[in-house]
């Protein structure tokens, strides 16, 4: 079942960490308005790790305003219950460089990368539809592109493999994503080429 959602209702799954390469962070330091917004710019900005509690609500928030029926009920609450101590950690020794939108201060979502996977891409669900969510992939996989790759992997949730196809990512097999508690979920490979 395809579901065509808005425009930031994202969500990437929790993959654990397969190296320990250290991330380039991506970085802006002028407001984001999307074009024909008529919403107040927010800026993107590498996260700190007092970013994490905010990480995680963000991320919390976003699954639990997903659509019934996508996802099962303890699918959902595996997948929200990764704590600030997870984001953390990833931030660190996990090796994700993580980059958030914030408006006046207040996180409005966030994506995070490991070389050329991004991991994870969550928007508060009063910021979605606002370009959020397409402006912080679209940061990333430029970070990705600067880092010398040639295209960006993602792990998407069925909930956002729409979001992602929209952006120009490119359907590849289904896989079951893992989850915390040992549940898994169900997922596509995406990957969108850069460049030329």
């Amino acid at each position: 079942m395809d579901l065509d959602l808005d425009a930031d209702v994202v969500g990437s799954v929790f993959v654990p960490a397969r190296s320990s390469s250290t991330p380039t962070s991506a970085s802006t330091s002028t407001p984001v308005v999307p074009a024909g917004s008529r919403h107040s710019p927010f800026r993107l900005r590498p996260a700190r790790p007092a970013d994490a509690r905010a990480c995680a609500a963000v991320m919390r928030a976003s699954i639990r305003a997903l659509p019934p029926g996508v996802h099962s009920r303890a699918e959902l609450a595996a997948w929200a219950s990764l704590p600030p101590l997870y984001h953390r950690w990833a931030m660190g020794p996990g090796g994700e460089a993580y980059l958030v939108a914030e408006r006046r201060g207040r996180i409005l979502g966030y994506a995070a990368r490991r070389g050329a996977e991004l991991t994870a891409a969550f928007v508060r669900p009063g910021a979605q539809g606002r370009g959020v969510g397409r402006a912080l992939v679209e940061a990333t996989c430029a970070a990705v592109a600067r880092d010398g790759h040639r295209s960006v992997q993602v792990l998407a949730a069925r909930a956002a493999a729409g979001f992602y196809a929209a952006l120009g990512f490119r359907t590849g097999a289904r896989t079951r994503a893992p989850l915390p508690g040992g549940l898994s979920l169900t997922a596509v490979r995406m990957r969108l080429p850069l460049g030329g």
